[in-house]
């Protein structure tokens, strides 16, 4: 059985590997290999920009068996950064069930409106958790062009 909880500092090796292995392992449904190369690299590449997301944000960790399998952040609260499931665990809902805990959490802080930048694999599981399209970007990264979503949810 998954069962979420919060990020303890233990856990963030195994959140730079869910990062890479996701992205590895879905990211070409949507990208060219080049864009998935630049995209799994962020935790290791850009390893202040990553630590400091998930150590300062609001991060819960889904686990099966104690062993890390997904997460997402929060950070700032209204922003929701990164969700990222380990590929072989990836159509479980696991995705939308950490969606749901963000979304609670950010209610929790007060926050009206909750905001992400989706990615093409990401995007239907926003809108299918009511987020709405504000505007698509294209975001320059190593020589790479990547297509992202803006996108809100007005919290109840």
């Amino acid at each position: 059985m998954y069962l979420s909880r919060d990020f303890q500092e233990t856990d963030y090796s195994s959140l730079e590997l869910i990062y890479h292995d996701a992205v590895m392992g879905q990211g070409r449904r949507g990208y060219s290999d080049e864009q998935v190369q630049v995209w799994a690299a962020f935790p290791y590449l850009y390893k202040d920009d990553f630590g400091r997301l998930v150590r300062s944000g609001y991060t819960r960790v889904m686990t099966l068996h104690h062993i890390p399998v997904a997460f997402a952040t929060l950070n700032p609260d209204h922003y929701l950064a990164l969700v990222y499931v380990l590929a072989e665990h990836s159509g479980r809902g696991l995705a939308g069930r950490l969606c749901d805990e963000m979304e609670q959490e950010a209610q929790r802080r007060g926050v009206g409106c909750l905001t992400t930048d989706a990615s093409v694999l990401s995007r239907p599981l926003f809108e299918q958790k009511g987020f709405r399209l504000v505007s698509r970007q294209e975001v320059h990264r190593a020589g790479q062009t990547f297509v992202r979503f803006i996108m809100e949810k007005t919290l109840d």
